[in-house]
């Protein structure tokens, strides 16, 4: 595959998104440690060595917290708003400042020779936002932190070959947990998090401007099951008539592991078999799995 993306980690214990195309190799937001991310990148034939840049979406230590040691290991620029960079400055440690690159939201950019959008996106940081890149096969959109599909959000993604876009949480699973109120009120708002039935309607949306390939992305922990997301979405998309494995490739991103690649010349490749996918997924948020997989 020449032109792919790969989740590398996906969830509220941290984000990491790997793009590759015909001349960049770019990694979205790093929240695992330096040593982790150079294994996920070899488990499917990348090196770290070779990246070309890191872009980061916004500040939360679920998705920067990785940033500075990557940055300093392996002397790699940060493509990066500037409201994001100096609200997450302190804890990127001693970087060069000829390492950092301001972007700005609704404007494009580039790394080596491929073209990125971002895009602000409605998250409670103090500039959230998304990205979409440009490769000869078709983009590849990344949205994974959105408190509702804005307009904005919309333009951005719309016509990518592939997205990875927020499945956070299940509603009744949210409203029936542990968490206190207020907390349940800010994930539920138009500044949090994407629920499974609005990443459904976003879903169908994206379908009909040309997406052929949808990762779920960003699930809860607490609040939300791989199994319970990928029904949610595939049951409203057969209800508007959107035909899986044919319209539209369906995945869930997995938290503690990297995810099959998603191919932009055929993203049908890496579809798996539904019992096989639910069964491996399930398997993942088993508490011996988790425990293991996250070093605790």
């Amino acid at each position: 595959m020449r032109n792919f993306s790969v989740s590398i980690r996906s969830g509220s214990s941290g984000n990491s998104t790997y793009v590759r195309t015909e001349s960049a190799r770019l990694a979205v937001d790093c929240a695992i440690s330096g040593r982790q991310f150079q294994r996920a990148l070899e488990s499917f034939g990348e090196s770290a060595r070779e990246l070309d840049a890191l872009l980061l979406t916004h500040e939360h230590t679920d998705h920067a917290s990785g940033i500075g040691v990557l940055m300093r290991r392996f002397k790699l620029p940060l493509y990066v708003t500037e409201k994001t960079f100096y609200a997450v400055e302190e804890s990127l440690g001693k970087i060069a400042d000829s390492q950092v690159h301001f972007i700005t939201p609704g404007e494009h950019f580039a790394v080596s020779d491929t073209q990125i959008l971002a895009f602000s996106t409605p998250h409670d940081a103090v500039d959230s936002v998304g990205f979409r890149v440009a490769t000869k096969e078709g983009d590849i959109g990344i949205a994974t932190d959105l408190g509702h599909f804005s307009e904005t959000v919309r333009e951005g993604l719309r016509g990518c070959r592939i997205v990875h876009i927020e499945s956070n949480f299940d509603p009744d699973m949210l409203e029936t947990g542990p968490y206190p109120q207020s907390l349940k009120r800010r994930i539920a708002s138009d500044v949090g998090h994407l629920s499974n039935d609005e990443a459904a309607l976003a879903a169908s949306w994206l379908i009909r401007q040309g997406t052929l390939a949808l990762a779920l992305s960003h699930l809860s922990e607490e609040n939300n099951e791989p199994g319970i997301a990928w029904h949610t979405v595939s049951k409203f998309l057969a209800s508007e008539g959107v035909i899986a494995d044919s319209d539209y490739m369906l995945s869930v991103s997995k938290r503690y592991i990297c995810s099959d690649p998603i191919s932009c010349s055929n993203p049908f490749e890496t579809q798996e078999s539904v019992a096989g996918f639910l069964g491996e997924q399930l398997s993942l948020f088993s508490p011996d799995y988790a425990c293991q997989e996250s070093g605790r």
